[in-house]
């Protein structure tokens, strides 16, 4: 949502920006030598497209500098739509940089825009009021309250299909699929995958058919249907190579995790050799991150203690890394909680669940630091059958109430419903647990009859708690 240039070099910056030539984008607006020419709009317009370019390659902190200083000239200007474009990316590079609170205040200052505007019946008022209603959907989807995200897209939705804006409508559709899949409503969530695809390529946008096939082949890859899964990424895969994406990585990731899921580890480590390859370019700092764990995984996978060892310390480093993508704390935590859990079943030693408990910890200080409730619930879900497992029934039953109490506040339908299950469950198997603890029943039988494996394979594969953070 870039304001209308004029200047004829920034109009050329626009339209490499437009077809994803970031570099070459760059290199004109560095290079540009009459700026101190600029009248106030047109050094608006080159500090909005640096910043919007910035963001888009990854290069945040760098981004909010530019952004702020559009801020400033089109302050001179007073012109509401312009200063509501320039808050909508600043509250973009703001939800890139994991900064809600900043997020918040520049849609708030844009809504308060939008009520001193007339006519309140324009196709301008009705576009610029539904990319903030989008973004307030955004926010409300990254602190975790998909009620009011729902709310605020469907409000969006309305006004987008109103005035018939498809680039509006595709970001809309794109959201709507990541909140449902966040929900665990995966069925719905794939409804709405599959539209964003489907105008993404009436609109011939390739940077965003390529996001459609990448989340389509994550939810597949999490259905397990692989033959599907992996038709899209090939898809996507094919599309990055055509244009040279910055998404070469990302959709290489999510093939990565098909072949892993299918056990089909030569082509998984194929995929791997070939994000080595990118990683050496050295282009974004979270390939590096994404890369070592992929290693790890791979080792994981291994029957030996000496390749499982090399993972933990692996996942180990990753997990104590300073990182703005918290994703890969989560999944690191989460393989090393699974490494320990390979151990007790293979060793029969408690102390093994003393030893997972820290990092249980850490995992429930994210999800609570950054609004992730749904990782929250599947981890109070995760340590009630942890607390099965040594016969500490009253803990579990608590546990299992506060996973029921999170779903229901924030709205987790599905999650709630298999509470509930866990609970009747629970009650129906209580006869049974009560003899495994008379006998001192082996921890393999208790592992099985509380579906531990279950349940970590659910907080492996639940790619979207971060909710798009890496790829937006």
């Amino acid at each position: 949502m870039i304001p209308t240039i004029n200047n004829q070099e920034l109009k050329h910056a626009e339209y490499l920006k437009n077809n994803w030539k970031l570099k070459e984008a760059l290199k004109i607006l560095d290079n540009l030598t009459n700026r101190e020419e600029f009248t106030t709009q047109e050094r608006f317009q080159f500090y909005f497209l640096k910043a919007s370019i910035l963001v888009d390659n990854l290069n945040s902190k760098e981004a909010a500098k530019f952004a702020d200083l559009a801020y400033k000239e089109i302050k001179e200007l007073n012109s509401d739509y312009d200063t509501i474009r320039i808050l909508l990316l600043k509250c973009y590079i703001f939800a890139s940089l994991l900064e809600p609170n900043n997020q918040l205040e520049m849609i708030n200052e844009a809504e308060e825009i939008l009520t001193r505007i007339n006519p309140k019946f324009s196709q301008e008022f009705k576009l610029m009021k539904g990319h903030v209603l989008l973004n307030k959907g955004r926010y409300y989807c990254g602190i975790g309250d998909l009620n009011h995200c729902l709310s605020f897209l469907s409000e969006a939705s309305q006004l987008a299909y109103e005035i018939n804006d498809k680039n509006l409508i595709v970001q809309i559709s794109k959201w709507l699929g990541i909140t449902y899949d966040v929900r665990g409503e995966h069925n719905r969530a794939l409804e709405y995958k599959k539209r964003y695809l489907e105008l993404a390529i009436e609109l011939n946008d390739v940077q965003e058919i390529i996001g459609a096939h990448d989340t389509l082949g994550i939810i597949f890859t999490e259905k397990g249907e692989l033959n599907e899964a992996i038709k899209h990424l090939e898809k996507g895969l094919s599309l990055c190579y055509k244009i040279n994406s910055w998404k070469t990585f990302i959709v290489s990731s999510s093939l990565f995790h098909a072949y892993l899921k299918g056990n089909c580890l030569d082509r998984a480590l194929q995929c791997h050799d070939r994000m080595g390859n990118l990683v050496k370019q050295g282009t974004y700092k979270f390939n590096e991150v994404a890369y070592r764990l992929q290693e790890a995984e791979l080792l994981k996978r291994k029957p030996d203690e000496i390749s499982r060892t090399k993972a933990e310390k692996i996942f180990k480093e990753v997990a104590d890394k300073e990182t703005l993508f918290i994703e890969f704390k989560i999944i690191a935590l989460v393989n090393i909680c699974d490494l320990y859990l390979t151990r007790l079943k293979e060793t029969c030693n408690l102390n093994e669940l003393d030893k997972i408990q820290p990092y249980i910890n850490k995992i429930r200080f994210i999800a609570e630091n950054n609004g992730v409730y749904s990782l929250l619930a599947e981890m109070c879900l995760f340590q009630a059958k942890l607390k099965l497992v040594s016969f500490e029934f009253k803990e579990a039953k608590e546990l299992l109430t506060q996973a029921l109490n999170l779903a229901y506040i924030h709205g987790l339908n599905l999650v709630a419903k298999r509470v509930e299950d866990e609970q009747t469950e629970l009650s129906k198997d209580f006869i049974k647990w009560q003899k495994l603890r008379k006998s001192g029943g082996k921890i393999a039988e208790r592992m099985d009859l509380a579906r531990l494996e279950e349940q970590i394979q659910i907080l492996l594969q639940k790619r979207n708690y971060l909710k798009g953070n890496i790829s937006g």
